[in-house]
């Protein structure tokens, strides 16, 4: 049963975690800094198992939904769109960002570890619309979770334009004193959309024996 609560619970507590932190690492700014920033700070290692934990949660609700979802080709998109998703927070826990907030985005600023981070969260939103597309078209199909499609769609794609506009911010050098509170606005609906689709996990009953 644990293991059935823990995606719930993981992105609630991804985001308390977060606040805490942002509160007690010595001249963090919730405003200015953005979450992978807290990785490098006094409690760095916190956030780093953070992100952990989060990608476990994400492997554990694409874990679960194969098994509530009883159809061949669902399946297989949702273990890849998961596993994927869950591999890049993995990457970013060990591969931390560089300082750089207040400045803006250089290349040949970057350190070879700020290099990959900010290269992966590129090559992440690049992909991204192929998953959201076939997960929400994964969701449509499936009994019980037909209403979290639309979701899927308007909390995927917010996150991604929030996320294209963020970037054009930094690399323009606007509004850098607002890069952190801007990011984590785009997290939101995200994270809200991970407890809503394991509530929903929750409450259906399994179909098929696939694991």
């Amino acid at each position: 049963m644990v293991l059935w609560l823990f995606p719930l619970i993981s992105p609630i507590l991804f985001a308390l975690v977060v606040v805490v932190l942002g509160f007690i690492t010595p001249e963090y700014s919730h405003i200015n800094y953005t979450m992978s920033r807290l990785a490098i700070g006094k409690y760095g290692w916190i956030q780093s198992l953070n992100f952990l934990q989060l990608a476990g949660g994400i492997y554990l609700t694409g874990r679960h939904l194969t098994i509530r979802i009883d159809d061949g080709i669902s399946i297989k998109v949702i273990r890849h769109t998961f596993i994927v998703c869950a591999l890049f927070l993995v990457i970013a826990a060990f591969v931390p960002t560089d300082p750089i907030e207040n400045t803006p985005l250089d290349y040949s600023l970057l350190t070879p570890t700020g290099l990959v981070h900010i290269s992966l969260v590129i090559l992440f939103l690049i992909l991204s619309p192929i998953g959201i597309v076939r997960l929400a078209q994964t969701l449509w199909k499936a009994p019980g979770f037909r209403q979290y499609a639309r979701y899927t769609l308007l909390a995927g794609f917010t996150a991604l334009v929030g996320s294209i506009i963020w970037f054009v911010f930094f690399f323009q050098g606007m509004y850098l004193e607002y890069r952190g509170i801007f990011q984590k606005a785009i997290a939101v609906p995200v994270l809200f959309w991970l407890v809503l689709v394991n509530i929903a996990v929750l409450k259906k009953p399994a179909r098929g024996k696939h694991t």
